[in-house]
């Protein structure tokens, strides 16, 4: 829901020269928190009576770079918009875009717990999909990722960026990864603001289940050994481990 009485100024030549060359001043950084910038703020704000005052609307003493968690802290702060919710840089209402980072081991079913929980207008991040659709082999995950692997690490690093910053229309993103480091799902999941979901699989159920997947029928062998590392290097006790 955009406020009406400012669709106008948003829409306009001046604020948009006004707001990008501001915004590259402050190189898109954070002026609270140090995070990416993705909203041009102003910091007293806009109302029907000074919608048309320059030293209020076009001041860049009046603005300032925020990223979309420093934005939301601030109207909510003023009691402006509900939790959860927050206005983005056009004057709309917009949910907040929540994160979560799903781990487990090979064959614990990640893919199969996103399918299940997604919605249409989420988006779900995997290195094993990104490499497939860079060799051209969207629906073939498990080729010999090598060739693109160090593109498709670029290309997850600009995705979590994305995340970070909270751009696009997206409601939730799932972050999907394999490595059994606590420390380093901890590490991603702050990095992100995301929710750490942990696979309640059993090595033997994943063995079971890699054993069964016609997909992997090539490297059976190789998916086993990864889910027993996984389990063996896992640097807690996972719900349902068994030997």
């Amino acid at each position: 829901m955009a406020r009406e009485f400012a669709i106008g100024l948003y829409k306009s030549k001046k604020w948009e020269k006004c707001r990008d060359s501001f915004m590259s001043s402050k190189n898109y950084i954070c002026e609270r928190c140090g995070d990416i910038a993705v909203i041009c703020h102003h910091k007293k704000y806009i109302t029907p009576e000074n919608i048309n005052d320059p030293n209020i609307t076009l001041n860049w003493n009046n603005l300032e770079a925020l990223c979309r968690t420093c934005h939301a802290a601030e109207h909510m702060s003023m009691g402006a918009c509900a939790p959860g919710l927050t206005f983005d840089e056009s004057g709309n209402l917009v949910k907040i875009n929540n994160a979560y980072l799903i781990c487990g081991s090979p064959g614990s079913g990640k893919s199969t717990w996103v399918k299940e929980h997604k919605h249409n207008d989420d988006i779900v991040i995997d290195l094993d999909y990104i490499c497939a659709a860079l060799m051209g082999e969207p629906d073939n995950i498990y080729l010999n990722h090598e060739p693109v692997l160090a593109v498709a690490l670029e290309v997850q690093k600009l995705l979590y960026q994305i995340i970070k910053a909270k751009r696009g229309k997206w409601r939730s993103a799932y972050v999907i990864t394999s490595t059994p480091s606590k420390d380093k799902q901890n590490k991603l999941a702050k990095e992100l603001d995301a929710k750490i979901i942990v696979m309640e699989t059993t090595l033997t159920e994943c063995i079971e289940r890699i054993k069964n997947d016609q997909r992997r029928a090539s490297s059976t062998e190789k998916f086993i050994e990864l889910a027993k590392q996984w389990y063996e290097n896992f640097t807690s006790s996972p719900p349902g481990l068994t030997n």
